[in-house]
């Protein structure tokens, strides 16, 4: 099997290219940098779903810091 063209690849579903790489992996002789490569792929998920989480505390952080500054405002016009 050849390597589909571009345009067919944006095309395909993921499924599709599962199987695809499913069929194509069958003949094909990889060397250690494709599972290197993995290796740092899976990090970097990994890494992203860390930073993810710590943006949505910093964000909940903030809202409650900011309600607390407001509640706690001087009230200078009073």
């Amino acid at each position: 099997m050849m390597a589909p063209e571009l345009k067919q690849l944006k095309a395909m579903s993921d499924q599709e290219v599962i199987e695809a790489y499913d069929n194509l992996a069958k003949n094909t002789v990889v060397g250690t940098n494709f599972l290197l490569e993995e290796i740092r792929y899976r990090e970097a998920s990994r890494l992203n779903g860390q930073v993810v989480s710590m943006t949505r505390w910093i964000t909940v952080l903030t809202v409650v810091i900011t309600l607390a500054t407001i509640v706690n405002r001087p009230r200078i016009f009073e």
